[in-house]
């Protein structure tokens, strides 16, 4: 059975919440933008208004001030590292052209936000470092899905080869787009398909 629901089972949204989150969604994008210009302790709350174009009653009915903003900001990359890692376990098999095109998409969601990624380490490091150990357990159990394919492997290996993969990725990730690491992404995309093909499928004895 699988860890998590599949999306096509979860209930409509509202034509209400839809306007709830775009009008969430526009104030932490506008608010990521204004990090990113001018750093987290220097902007105002009028900058984000401005950005987003929202009054200051519509921003507080969502947030009750900057940290709050920044830590939205947090929870939506932490959410969309997980739906990444759900898109892999619905992948259509595990070929090399599927586990590739997969990576590439990881590389891709990681340069567009990778300028609100270095904000958001720079200056909120300690609390991102102590909430990813309960996320990367999520990520673990994201990539594995239902465990079907997986079937190689005791759960405690598949869970073990899942998480080395995560650590081994992510750092990959964070050292190109954070620290810009001087490395040929395709060539990098090459080497990262054959480590997860290696670690993924058994060797035949």
């Amino acid at each position: 059975m699988p860890i998590l629901p599949s999306l096509a089972a979860l209930p409509p949204i509202s034509l209400r919440e839809q306007q709830r989150r775009a009008t969430r969604a526009r104030i932490t994008d506008a608010a990521l933008a204004v990090f990113e210009k001018r750093g987290m302790g220097p902007a105002t709350i009028e900058e984000i208004l401005g950005a987003a174009g929202v009054s200051r009653a519509t921003f507080y009915a969502h947030f009750t001030g900057k940290p709050d903003v920044a830590r939205a900001i947090v929870a939506d990359m932490w959410a969309s590292g997980t739906e990444l890692y759900v898109r892999f376990a619905e992948l259509p098999d595990w070929s090399r052209g599927s586990i590739r095109a997969w990576l590439a998409s990881v590389g891709e969601s990681w340069r567009v936000h990778h300028d609100g990624m270095r904000t958001l380490l720079r200056e909120m490091l300690a609390e991102i470092s102590a909430e990813s150990r309960a996320h990367e357990t999520g990520f673990v159990e994201a990539l594995i899905g239902d465990g079907e394919r997986w079937s190689a492997f005791t759960a405690d290996e598949a869970r073990r080869r899942a998480q080395l993969l995560i650590f081994q990725l992510e750092r990959a990730m964070m050292a190109v787009h954070i620290e810009e690491w001087d490395t040929g992404f395709d060539a990098l995309l090459d080497t990262l398909t054959e480590i997860w093909l290696a670690t993924l499928i058994p060797a035949r004895g």
